[in-house]
């Protein structure tokens, strides 16, 4: 799912802080996709099948280098009742999907999964499609333990030119990757999942994406609105707000969850961090510890610090579901000085697996923003008062939301104008089915309604509730409003709305 990247690399505040509005023009639609060769599967274990999908490297010269695409689908649990391909991006940017969806497959309704494939793929510079990978494992989790946050005016100087961190991320990533940074915007994608439909055999697409997938599917129908059989948008990003204001608006929703959470642990008994009712000074206390120096114990020889603290209490609070978790983990660090399950927290956000190998989420994450949207590094000056503004109103989040400058470093490749994101904005499509959840803490509701305002036919479907993500959490009011869109293409009432 996506997350917020809160560090290593300085081209953009987190995740969702996606600067949108940028001019450009629209990409023209790749030609000749639908004779795209069909895919060759092979088994690759636990009922998951695999494939690659061949691509150009740069759609304005399609006969030169070309990039293996990651595919991987779940058959449908009853082929003679299979309609079609479902196609799934899981945000980010650079979510690899064909991990993700061994984890999520379970999840999406049995009827959904009995009528339809479950597909998705790992976007280019990402997972297994010529992945952003800069650094060893050994070194990234070095870099992950220090800390993200600013300490006094001479860090804001080292955070704001780069040199905060033991290794220049950005100078080896521009080194090692070279000209691909330029090739892994979100226009790309979308064509490269228009070629990927095609060589499913779909004559149009149907479509989920969480978070920034929900950027894809609006690529893909200002595209390719003649290959759009059904989208749904799960999570808006505002496509309008600037990065600032976004930069604000996940700062304000990460701790206005964190607000609901230690409301919630103050008023429940089996809460772990209840705290004699008071869990929000215990957590004061911690992150006060955390930033003095504190460092608990993990498994594997492993340490939890300040970094990982943030990351833990972020990484919690993007589901209600994961509030039991985080108490016992906050309890766990200041009672006992255990970091076992802040640690677990953190190796689900940063992409560690159980071999103590990352995939390369965090470090892909900025430069497919900057592919998007080539935005020019805020002044010092102006990157001093968003951190003063932020740390004085958000005492929890403000400072690891802001301790990196908005904007890209200028070493990046610059995309070409065909391949940023420019104006997004889709009438010819049909009917697109958006999710708004009312508090969400990474996209909030507003990205909703901006997004079916310029998708022509759009419909939110408003969820109250605090989490990020809708479709496939548990929430049966949900599941059957989308799953009748998926199904049959019925889009739920004007003002259609569903309970936690």
């Amino acid at each position: 799912m996506p997350r917020p990247a809160v560090r290593l690399l300085t081209v953009g505040a987190c995740i969702s802080l996606l600067a949108l509005i940028a001019p450009g023009a629209s990409a023209a639609s790749d030609p000749g996709t639908d004779a795209a060769a069909p895919l060759v599967w092979h088994d690759c274990g636990d009922g998951f099948e695999c494939s690659t999908l061949e691509v150009p490297v740069d759609y304005s010269a399609p006969d030169g280098e070309q990039v293996a695409i990651a595919v991987t689908r779940k058959p449908a649990t009853d082929p003679g009742a299979r309609r079609r391909s479902l196609v799934f991006n899981y945000g980010g940017p650079g979510d690899p999907g064909t991990e993700t969806l061994r984890l999520a497959a379970e999840t999406i309704p049995e009827a959904i999964r009995r009528e339809f494939d479950l597909v998705t793929f790992d976007p280019r510079g990402t997972g297994g499609s010529r992945p952003i990978d800069c650094v060893d494992d050994a070194t990234f989790e070095r870099l992950w333990n220090e800390d993200g946050t600013p300490n006094g005016e001479a860090d804001l100087a080292r955070f704001y030119d780069g040199s905060a961190t033991s290794v220049d991320l950005v100078a080896t990533c521009v080194a090692n990757q070279g000209d691909w940074l330029a090739h892994v915007g979100t226009r790309n994608v979308a064509r490269d999942l228009d070629r990927l439909r095609a060589a499913l055999g779909e004559r149009r697409l149907t479509f989920v994406g969480y978070s920034y997938g929900t950027v894809l599917g609006a690529v893909y129908a200002q595209d390719f609105p003649e290959h759009v059989r059904a989208l749904v948008l799960d999570s808006a990003v505002n496509l309008t707000e600037s990065a600032s204001d976004r930069q604000l608006g996940n700062a304000a929703g990460f701790e206005g969850a964190l607000d609901a959470f230690l409301a919630d642990c103050a008023a429940d008994s089996g809460c772990a961090f209840q705290s004699d009712g008071d869990p929000r000074a215990a957590l004061t206390h911690l992150r006060d510890r955390f930033e003095a120096g504190l460092t608990v114990r993990a498994p594997g020889g492993r340490t939890v610090g300040a970094s990982k603290f943030y990351t833990g209490l972020l990484a919690a609070l993007y589901s209600r579901s994961a509030w039991p978790v985080l108490g016992q983990a906050l309890h766990d660090a200041a009672r006992k000085n255990d970091g076992k399950y802040l640690q677990l927290l953190n190796d689900a956000y940063t992409g560690r697996r159980d071999d103590g190998t990352f995939n390369n989420f965090q470090e892909a994450i900025g430069f497919i923003v900057c592919a998007d949207v080539p935005e020019p590094r805020v002044s010092f000056a102006e990157y001093q008062a968003t951190y003063a503004r932020l740390t004085a109103q958000f005492p929890f989040f403000g400072a690891i939301l802001a301790g990196s400058p908005i904007g890209c470093d200028p070493r990046i490749p610059t995309a070409a104008s065909t391949e940023t994101l420019g104006n997004v904005r889709a009438t010819k499509a049909p009917p697109v089915l958006v999710l708004g959840t009312t508090h969400d803490p990474a996209t909030p509701y507003v990205g909703a309604v901006d997004l079916r305002d310029r998708l022509g036919g759009a419909r939110v479907l408003t969820i109250d509730d605090t989490q990020h993500g809708g479709y496939g959490q548990g929430n049966q009011c949900v599941d059957d409003y989308v799953d009748d869109y998926l199904l049959r293409r019925r889009l739920p009432q004007r003002g259609a709305r569903c309970d936690r």
